[in-house]
């Protein structure tokens, strides 16, 4: 008897040192996850927090240059830079436009209007223009010139 009360003993060890070895492996992958989903969490929020609204009467719209007004709707502060803003008109990037806050603050509080000029020739008929703010807000205003 007494061998087969070390057999069991040693089954019994073994069994020990491969569920503490699964147990790690399996604290690492929860920890990893934990990490990336923080992370993705983290963008997720700063992106709920910018949200941004063209505010142009779409029958009256000022070309050459093309004017857009944008409230800053959102609960961030962003701002008033053009490495964080990309615009489109008609699906095109641009890069010849302006921006300036109607408050004259240099950033772009919650309620905060700016001012888009944008230098671009339209011929006439149905335009967009897509506004997007840190590459996760953006609005669109659909035109007629």
């Amino acid at each position: 008897m007494p061998s087969v009360s070390a057999s069991h003993v040693v089954l019994f060890v073994a069994a020990l040192v491969v569920s503490s070895a699964v147990a790690a492996v399996m604290m690492n992958v929860v920890s990893e996850t934990t990490s990336v989903l923080s992370q993705k969490n983290r963008v997720l929020v700063e992106s709920i927090k910018d949200d941004i609204t063209i505010i142009n009467d779409p029958k009256n719209v000022s070309v050459n240059p093309l004017v857009i007004y944008v409230k800053n709707t959102g609960l961030s502060t962003i701002p008033i830079d053009k490495k964080l803003v990309d615009v489109l008109v008609d699906g095109v990037y641009q890069t010849n436009y302006t921006m300036t806050s109607l408050s004259g603050n240099q950033q772009w509080e919650p309620g905060d209007v700016v001012e888009f000029r944008i230098n671009v020739t339209l011929s006439s008929g149905s335009h967009v223009v897509r506004i997007y703010v840190r590459g996760a807000a953006w609005d669109e205003l659909w035109f007629r010139v």
